[in-house]
Formats: C-alpha cells, sequence, structure tokens
C-alpha cells in the first residue's frame, strides 16, 4: 500500500505552481466595535481602540468555575503593551504597510496568537484603528512520568505572558537518577524597560556541569526599522554525549565560553533594501580526550576519543551584509492547524564574513564565513519555500576549510480547501571537519525519521523526506481547534568523518497524527504522532509523541543536533536577527 501511496503523495506535491488559480484571504469586513472597515489610504488617524482578548477564558463563561480558574492563571496582554509595537499614531495618516506590518509584528510576538488592525471611517474624514488580539494559552507545563521510582523524572512549571506584560518565566527540575538533579531557570522580557528591547537570561544547573546565557536585543521586526542590536556572554560546561554501536552512550567533557556585541542598519526602503552590520565576537572552547560513561554515580574512563578535538580560542570582527526583495502574503493553516500566517514571498540572501583579531584575544589566525538564503512563491492553492544555511572557517595557511556545517529545506504546500493541506519536504544536514564534537542521528525530533528516536546510529550528513496529508476537523467547543494527519517519513545517513559515524541505508516509517490548537487560531499546534517504522533494524519501534511547537516563523527550525553544531555567535539570519 505505502509503495502506491508514496508515488502518488509525491506527485501531487509537485504540480507547477502556475496552473493553479489565485485564492486570496477574504478581510473580515466588521471591526470588534461592529461597525464597517474601509482602506488605509493616508486619512489622518483620529483614535485608537485596543480589544485585547484571551478567548481561552471568555468561551468557559457558561461554566463559571472553569472561567475563574482560567481568570486565576491568565493575564490577559496589557493594552499598553500592544500599543508600543504598533507602527501607526493618531494624528499621524493611515499607512497600509504599516497597518500590514504591525499586525504582523504583534502575531510573530510568543504570547499572541492572532492579530487584526481595523480601520474604521469617521464623520470628519478621518479614521480610527481597532486593534484587536487575541492571546496565546500563557500556562507553561511540561512533565515525565515512568514505571519505574521515582514516578516523576521531570517538571516544567511557568507563564508565557506574566501578569499580561509579555514576560516569560519557567523553572524546570530533572531527576538526576545516580546523579545530582537537575534544575533550570529561563527570564525573557518581550519589552524591556518599555522599549522594542527583548532581554534574556538562563541558568541551569546540569546532572554533570552547567551553564549561563544572558542576552539583549533589538531585534529586527520590520523593515520600517532602521537599526537593530545585540549584546550576549555565556558559558557552559557539562559532557556531550555520543551514540555508537551497543548499549553505552559515552561522553566528552566540554567547556564554552562566549561573547557577542554587534549592530546593523537599513539601507533602502521597505521590501527591497540592504542591510550593513558589524560584530565583535569571542569563542573560547576545550573539549576533553577521554571517554567517559556515567556508572552509578561517577564518571568512568573508558578509553581515549576516536577524534581529538584541540583546545581553540577565536576573537573576531565581522561584517554583516544583506539584500532582500520581499513581501508577506497572509494564510492561514500552512504551519499552523487553522492560524494566520504571514508567509515572506521573495528572495533574500544574507551573509557574514569574519576575521580573527589577535588584540581582541585570539590565539589563532583564521578567517569565517556564513549565509543564509531564503526564496518564497506562491500562487493559488500552493506554496513553495526554499531555505538554506552555511558556515565554515580556514585557519591562515591552510587550505582546508573545517567547522563547515550546511543546512537546507525545500517545503511544498498545496492547500485544497481551508480544511485539507498537502505538505511535502526535504531537508539536508550535513557538517564536515568538525572542530567540536559533533553527530546527526536518523531519529532526531524535528530532523529525524519518526520511530528511529531510540537507534544507535550517528553519522556525518543526513537527508529525509517528509509526506503529509492533513485534515482540519473544526472546532471542539469553540475552545480548540482540531485535526488529523496521514504521514510518511523516508532517510538516510552518511558516516562522514564524525565520531563512530555509519551509512545507513534508506529508513522509512508511516502513521498518523492527531493535531490540536488552543486557542482557536493558535500558531502553536499540538501533535501526538504515531509512528510504525517500516525496518526492523536500527532499534526502530512504534512510538508516540507528543509535541507544542509554533512552526510559523520565517526561519525554520533546526533539529536539535544541529543546532549544537553551530558557532554560537553566528546569528541565524541577519533578518530575523537575532
Amino acid at each position: 500500500m505505502l509503495r502506491r501511496f508514496a508515488p502518488r503523495a509525491l506527485a501531487l506535491a509537485a504540480i507547477p505552481l502556475g496552473s493553479l488559480r489565485a485564492q486570496e484571504p477574504l478581510r473580515p469586513p466588521v471591526a470588534p466595535s461592529g461597525r464597517l472597515t474601509t482602506a488605509c489610504n493616508g486619512q489622518r488617524i483620529d483614535d485608537i481602540v485596543i480589544y485585547s482578548e484571551a478567548p481561552s477564558v471568555a468561551n468557559l463563561q457558561r461554566v463559571p468555575v472553569l472561567a475563574r480558574f482560567a481568570r486565576s492563571m491568565h493575564a490577559t496582554t496589557r493594552t499598553e503593551l500592544i500599543r508600543r509595537f504598533l507602527l501607526l499614531e493618531e494624528t499621524e495618516p493611515c499607512s497600509e504597510l504599516r497597518r500590514a506590518e504591525s499586525e504582523r509584528i504583534l502575531r510573530a510576538q510568543p504570547y499572541i496568537a492572532d492579530a487584526d488592525v481595523f480601520v474604521i471611517p469617521n464623520d470628519h474624514g478621518g479614521v480610527e484603528l481597532e486593534v484587536r488580539t487575541s492571546d496565546e494559552v500563557s500556562i507553561v507545563f511540561g512533565g515525565s512520568v515512568r514505571a519505574q521510582s521515582p514516578n516523576l523524572s521531570f517538571l516544567l512549571l511557568g507563564n508565557a505572558n506574566l501578569a499580561g506584560q509579555g514576560i516569560f518565566l519557567s523553572g524546570a527540575w530533572r531527576d538526576g537518577l545516580d546523579l545530582r538533579d537537575a534544575f533550570t531557570l529561563r527570564f525573557e522580557d518581550h519589552q524591556f524597560l518599555g522599549k522594542p528591547w527583548v532581554f534574556s537570561s538562563e541558568v541551569e544547573r546540569a546532572t554533570l556541569g552547567g551553564s549561563y546565557r544572558v542576552e539583549g536585543t533589538q531585534p529586527f521586526l520590520t523593515d520600517l526599522q532602521r537599526v537593530a542590536w545585540r549584546v550576549r556572554s555565556g558559558r557552559s560546561k557539562g559532557y556531550v554525549e555520543l551514540r555508537m554501536p551497543g548499549d553505552d552512550t559515552p561522553t566528552l567533557a566540554t567547556e564554552r565560553r562566549y561573547f557577542d556585541v554587534g549592530g546593523i542598519i537599513r539601507v533602502g526602503p521597505p521590501g527591497r533594501l540592504s542591510l550593513f552590520g558589524a560584530s565583535l565576537t569571542g569563542d573560547d572552547e576545550r573539549t576533553g580526550d577521554r571517554l567517559l560513561l556515567p556508572e552509578n554515580g561517577v564518571l568512568r574512563d573508558i578509553g581515549q576519543s576516536p577524534r581529538i578535538y584541540p583546545a581553540h580560542k577565536i576573537a573576531r570582527a565581522n561584517l554583516l551584509v544583506g539584500i532582500r526583495d520581499i513581501r508577506f502574503v497572509r494564510a492561514e493553516g500552512l504551519d499552523a492547524l487553522n492560524a494566520t500566517q504571514d508567509v515572506p514571498v521573495g528572495f533574500q540572501l544574507g551573509t557574514l564574513f569574519g576575521r580573527s583579531v589577535a588584540m581582541l584575544g585570539a590565539r589563532e589566525e583564521d578567517v569565517f564565513m556564513a549565509g543564509d538564503l531564503y526564496i518564497g512563491a506562491t500562487r493559488g492553492k500552493a506554496t513553495l519555500r526554499i531555505q538554506a544555511q552555511g558556515e565554515g572557517r580556514r585557519g591562515s595557511g591552510i587550505s582546508q576549510w573545517d567547522g563547515v556545517l550546511t543546512t537546507g529545506r525545500v517545503t511544498h504546500y498545496l492547500k485544497f480547501s481551508p480544511w485539507h493541506l498537502n505538505q511535502a519536504t526535504v531537508e539536508w544536514s550535513g557538517g564536515y571537519h568538525q572542530r567540536t564534537p559533533f553527530q546527526l542521528l536518523i531519529g532526531v525530533p524535528e530532523g529525524g525519521v519518526r520511530g528511529y528516536e531510540e537507534s544507535r546510529l550517528a553519522g556525518g550528513q543526513r537527508i529525509v523526506a517528509r509526506v503529509e496529508e492533513r485534515f482540519r476537523l473544526g472546532k471542539v467547543s469553540d475552545l480548540a481547534d482540531a485535526g488529523i494527519a496521514f504521514f510518511a517519513d523516508a532517510g538516510r545517513m552518511w558516516a562522514g568523518d564524525v565520531p563512530f559515524g555509519t551509512n545507513t541505508s534508506v529508513k522509512t516509517s508511516i502513521g498518523f497524527s492527531v493535531l490540536g490548537a488552543a486557542p482557536i487560531h493558535s500558531a502553536r499546534m499540538w501533535r501526538v504522532d504515531f509512528a510504525l517504522p517500516l525496518n526492523s533494524e536500527a532499534n526502530s519501534r512504534f512510538t508516540v509523541k507528543v509535541s507544542n511547537i509554533d512552526r510559523t516563523q520565517f526561519v525554520f527550525r533546526e533539529a536539535r543536533d544541529v543546532f549544537v553544531g553551530r558557532e554560537l555567535t553566528v546569528p541565524s539570519s541577519i533578518f530575523a536577527w537575532p
């Protein structure tokens, strides 16, 4: 059956864009006050009214006990915080570009599920703006239980919109088994000091080692802003696991310190623009040369690492350059179940060129290059998105590049109706001559083949293809959206030059997913994936995985094993800086 289904699904995903008819989402004609709307064409703005809603609370009014509980756990986003994100002011002319960008910036905030800015004509020849936002669920909760004692092995508690101020605060605990328990505390303020600045910090005491990170940024939210900047510093000390055939998972001790300070400035009109900037970065890394195996609360030395990673201390001055020709198209139900999403259409390229500077503390000379490419197109029912990133360095007097990491993703969507979506994805990851411990896994979450999460196989390069047929079923008591999906995955790995690398055959799986989003139109989609591997080797097994992730961002989510291989001071994209 799979042999008949897969070719049809892939062929369906490859329908040419030009063969499909245009389908633009219609804008609601009525504002929250019930008044009819008009176009934004330079009229004077006389008033701005903000409606900040928490649908998850409003829809529980018929159950008073539940409504009181929901109110006690959720504070609606404050109107003054929403107002500070708006690019329109009273007495100014109404600009359609600024209206649309205001909506997009609000929807991009992790605590807001949806946002609309309505334009209403008045009797004085001007207009009034009505801004309506719907909050995401602010409760942060997670946990893990097991059969043996202690039954609770992990607990996460927090709030993603503390007091309605756009502040994320969470704490987590993990049982250390034979080692010490782990604790993590995370804080993030998305409007620090009432400015469009983000301040974040994270402190972790791991079962072995620990880390901290402090960061302040003015992210590049819109083409209308002139500058963006970032200041960051951190340190980590821990142990990196290495997968190898057999039951053991040895580790290598690592220690890392880093800093990054820099900024960018926009040149050119919104949409078609260039970015120029500079940064100073530093990275001091040390990796042990002995394989250590946690055993009965101690680390047992089981031999020398199959690859030695020399210590290095790098400090660089970097030039940031980017070009963009992008517009945003409003769509619903692409990477989320039913949320409004701003799909970037067009082309952009960002680059970073760096050179070591001895006076900043560099102990070796090198050059470093990184780049990211995005291409997006949409027509009618079809949307195509191509994203690629790469980075690498070359030491002075050495012809060979090392620390090379490349990733790419091609995603094709066919939105047959508001209820039916076909999505086909091909994703590539590859590391070459890495300077820190690095492995790719065939079953890593968000990047591998489902059903192979427990595989012992590791490699240096990986390619995975996925096809999904998704169906939105409707609302559940006006509290959530619900859906179901059927999927097929296929992927393989090449050994490369990583420790214990293995060439694999093509691994495949099929399955179905139960989908949900709460509140309605939330960008965060709950998935319960039931995956059945079609290959019996590689420690494959039927798996059930639960996730709750916002996948609607401009820059696609990288798998965990790819992210840890990147230089920490390199931006994922200067257009999404940081």
